[in-house]
């Protein structure tokens, strides 16, 4: 099946894997919140370069690169694309912000009610925020806990929005409309990491739960720029396999990694059993969101309960918050969003249509 197939929403069941990845955030995380002797992270063992939570973020960005370039390609409209991230983006995070600022830290904290709200952490934990300049403490908010921070979970949303923001630049420069350029900028991105960023990135750290964050994306992008040309089949999907079990101990086996476990998803999410499991709401988001302040409350709530009650727990309460938040909050804002971009649209669409007098002398 042709990619561009496999990407119609009737046709896959992306939305399971954001959900999978969300938990193994929480899995991966339980680790360092409610740490025990011996006990590690399964897929941290295994890997030796990369843990469960990272790998999950760096799924959640091949897939955003996928669907978000998928959609401005078949829009070809600017506004309509910033206008649904920004409706996607912003009000969860708001949400959870707000919550926690205003509502829950003044609970869990230490510190009286009064002295919380009139300190100025408070606010700024909330303010900037919103302008992605995030704060991850609030005052005597978890800081008895083992590992500190509302949450720590934040902090990959701005270099999603930057990923946007990098995308929309593509779109207005026509690299994106061009496969040969496409081409050679997923290139530079791929190299940049192994180079040590001394050819885009060159402010990051190196650490690789950034540095790979932009390859991921792009992955997803360039997949959705060649979707007429890509097949997902068995033979694909042995094949990238393959290729990691063959370069198993090279020095970049974590390309050959991710490379095998995005067309896995890729692959099974077209199949019919899971298509037809498709859940009807995307609870993904709010529950990445809500996943790490959740373990710190079960964390503190119930300190001696170990790794696997955190990990449980914390999956069946962010799942049920993720699953408000995507009715009470998110998609209500997706609406909006949608209807705003196709108003803005019609409007500037209309500046440049003839009237009929002109366009009967042309």
């Amino acid at each position: 099946m042709l990619l561009s197939n496999v990407l119609r929403k009737e046709n896959n069941n992306l939305d399971i894997f954001r959900v999978v990845a969300a938990a193994m955030v929480i899995y991966g995380h339980a680790y360092a919140i409610v740490p025990a002797e011996g006990k590690k992270d399964f897929i941290g063992v295994l890997l030796g370069f990369d843990y469960s939570g990272s790998l999950a973020v760096k799924i959640f960005f091949f897939l955003s690169g996928l669907v978000v370039t998928n959609s401005l390609i078949e829009k070809k409209d600017l506004a309509q694309f910033v206008i649904s991230r920004f409706f996607r983006i912003w009000p969860g995070l708001v949400a959870v912000l707000a919550a926690w600022a205003f509502i829950f830290g003044p609970v869990f904290s230490t510190h009286p009610p009064q002295a919380y709200l009139s300190n100025t952490a408070v606010h700024d934990y909330f303010l900037k925020g919103l302008v992605m300049d995030l704060r991850y403490d609030l005052p005597g908010v978890f800081q008895s806990n083992p590992l500190k921070g509302v949450n720590g979970s934040l902090w990959s949303i701005p270099f999603e929005v930057y990923a946007y923001i990098a995308l929309g630049a593509t779109f207005l420069l026509g690299i994106i409309h061009s496969r040969l350029f496409s081409v050679i900028l997923f290139l530079v991105i791929l190299i940049d990491p192994v180079t040590g960023n001394k050819l885009l990135f060159t402010w990051l750290p190196e650490n690789p739960e950034l540095t790979m964050l932009a390859p991921c994306f792009a992955a997803g992008s360039l997949c959705a720029i060649f979707k007429d040309k890509i097949e997902i089949h068995l033979s694909g999907l042995l094949g990238a396999w393959a290729l990691l079990y063959l370069f198993k101990s090279s020095s970049y086996n974590f390309y050959f990694l991710y490379l095998a476990i995005f067309h896995s998803i890729l692959f099974f999410s077209s199949r019919d059993f899971l298509v037809r499991l498709k859940p009807s709401v995307d609870i993904s988001y709010g529950f990445y969101l809500w996943g790490w302040p959740v373990q710190q409350v079960m964390a503190q709530l119930f300190p001696g309960q170990g790794i696997l009650f955190n990990q449980l727990a914390s999956m069946i309460t962010a799942g049920l918050i993720g699953y408000a938040s995507w009715h009470l909050i998110e998609s209500r804002f997706i609406r909006v969003g949608s209807e705003l971009g196709k108003r803005i649209s019609s409007r500037q669409s209309g500046k440049f249509q003839p009237s009929c007098s002109t366009a009967k002398t042309l």
